[in-house]
């Protein structure tokens, strides 16, 4: 019968009952299916173990710790460490598991099964759950602790050997760093060393030594002038003594040649005033010429007569106190003749003379001092050259210098970051060595599985229950609606408007008869096999059902 919307539960009913066998048999069969499954399947015991996460010990202020691997990526290789094939071989022998399996399988599909049979659960960051299958339910929690062992284990060796790893590799880096920045400071210092007095940070310092020198420079001009113009004096000093030693001589030499006696007297030896007379004789032949140059009002005439009447004087006084020597005869040529050129150092002249000399010492001195200076000068000159290309050539120096000096900061800033990370690495790396950083601790331990984990009979028997039910009354609904019979007046009306006359019963006839009849076998047949395969698993199975039984009471 088609079902329609408004169907009332009585209806559904009906139908139930009509299809009461198919629910039935749906039921019975699925839940013995069931119970041969959770019968017939081997036992298998998980045991599981809950590790926890400890961090490090030593505050991270204090000590930071180079192994930062997630948790969740630390587990997937420890996972594929543990799980590989050794390891695996290993603790089958060590705890004799799959022991007819090994005898019957190669090893690898073993250590397959084996691997299906190990799960790792991670609960939140910091605990994961390491979890064993087996038939044995004591060798579930032996493997299961044995594997939580070798976690830790490799955890402790995995965060050692990183610690290790890492701390040969900053001291690689180290020394090869150091390396070029000892290359570095070599190419620095020879530069240096080249360039000695042209490096920028000698700028200011060369500057000052170059004002220094100019000072100097200005200083040796000024000396040099100096004694230029004590030169120049010095030689008008001795132009002027040579011409009045010239003119004392040349008026010696008229006087002994016959000159009048008003011009020049002749000097003796003997003769009282013959130191007076020849500065006498000196004044009047500068007189002399300058009387032919310049009138008698000229000052320096008037000078000459004054020391001219009183060097007469003095020498009529020298004359007069002094005792007159006896006179030759007159025309005696002895009597006539001149006294000779003196040359007593008390004269003017011999003292004009010393004078001379000593200015010519002063002169020589002089012009070793004039060449002393020239040649300090040509030096400070020099000098100030040098310093002038020293300091044009600093800024050259500089571009050079920061392309040196940038190189070397920055291989040196390289080198002062890995020595710091190279000595925070030996410090994590002696925390992991001391066991001081984060670790596996078992939380709890394995334990011991009361009841098995494969099959989960109660799980199995309530998804059958679902499955009978949903298959026995879907099924009945299903085929009602497949069905297009419509079962007496009151279903007739509800699909058609047309008012019904009469109805006519079933008719009883053979053909319905033996429509009942293979319903009737069908259902004792059902019942029968049904009978038969519960009879069967009982006599198989029986014991194996008895002792689940008395495990669940």
């Amino acid at each position: 019968m088609p079902l329609r919307p408004d169907m009332q539960p009585q209806e559904f009913l009906e139908i139930f009952l009509r299809r009461k066998w198919l629910i039935v048999f749906s039921i019975l069969f699925i839940l013995f299916g069931a119970s041969v499954y959770c019968v017939v399947t081997p036992e298998r015991f998980k045991s599981s173990t809950t590790i926890l996460v400890v961090p490090q010990r030593v505050p991270e202020n204090y000590v930071k710790s180079t192994v930062s691997i997630r948790i969740e990526d630390r587990l997937g290789t420890i996972k594929q460490q543990v799980m590989s094939r050794t390891r695996l071989v290993a603790v089958m022998d060590e705890l004799g598991l799959f022991k007819e399996a090994r005898k019957k399988q190669p090893v690898e599909e073993v250590v397959d099964d084996m691997r299906k049979r190990i799960t790792i659960e991670v609960r939140h960051t910091d605990a994961f759950t390491l979890s064993f299958v087996h038939e044995n339910r004591q060798m579930a929690m032996l493997t299961t602790s044995r594997l939580a062992s070798f976690f830790i284990d490799e955890n402790l060796k995995n965060r050692e050997q990183q610690a290790v790893g890492t701390a040969d590799f900053l001291e690689s880096q180290l020394q090869e760093t150091k390396k070029k920045l000892e290359e570095q400071e070599e190419r620095v210092k020879k530069y240096k060393s080249a360039y000695m007095g042209e490096l920028p940070q000698q700028l200011q310092a060369n500057l000052a030594v170059m004002s220094r020198m100019q000072d100097q420079m200005k200083a040796n001009s000024d000396a040099i002038r100096s004694a230029q113009d004590r030169r120049m004096f010095t030689e008008s000093q001795i132009g002027t003594l040579e011409s009045q030693v010239a003119s004392i001589e040349s008026q010696a030499r008229a006087a002994s040649g016959g000159a009048e006696g008003g011009v020049a007297e002749p000097i003796s030896s003997s003769d009282p005033a013959a130191p007076y007379l020849t500065e006498l004789n000196a004044k009047r032949a500068q007189l002399a010429d300058l009387s032919a140059k310049y009138t008698e009002k000229y000052p320096g005439i008037r000078r000459l007569k004054e020391e001219i009447a009183r060097l007469e004087k003095q020498v009529a006084d020298a004359r007069g106190a002094a005792p007159q020597p006896a006179q030759g005869a007159p025309g005696d040529p002895v009597a006539r003749r001149p006294a000779p050129f003196t040359s007593n150092p008390a004269s003017p002249l011999a003292r004009e003379r010393e004078e001379i000399r000593r200015l010519r010492s002063v002169l020589a001195g002089l012009d070793l001092d004039i060449q002393s200076l020239q040649k300090e000068r040509k030096d400070i000159q020099k000098s100030v050259t040098g310093m002038e290309a020293r300091v044009e050539r600093s800024p050259k120096r500089e571009q050079e210098m920061i392309s040196l000096t940038r190189d070397y900061d920055n291989l040196k800033r390289s080198y002062d970051e890995l020595l710091k990370k190279k000595l925070d690495a030996d410090i994590s790396q002696n925390l992991e060595k001391r066991q001081k950083g984060e670790q596996f601790q078992i939380l709890d331990p394995a334990n011991l599985p009361e009841e098995p984990f494969i099959p989960n009979r109660p799980k199995v028997f309530g998804i059958a229950v679902l499955a009978a039910l949903l298959i026995g009354f879907g099924g009945a609904i299903g085929l009602e609606m497949i069905d297009p019979s419509v079962r007496g007046a009151k279903e007739f009306r509800h699909f058609s408007e047309l008012p019904i006359l009469a109805s006519i019963p079933s008719i009883h006839d053979k053909a319905y008869a033996k429509k009942v009849g293979r319903r009737r076998a069908a259902v004792f047949g059902g019942l029968i096999a049904f009978t038969t395969a519960v009879t069967v698993f009982l006599l198989v199975y029986g014991e194996k059902v008895r002792t689940i039984l008395q495990g669940v009471r």
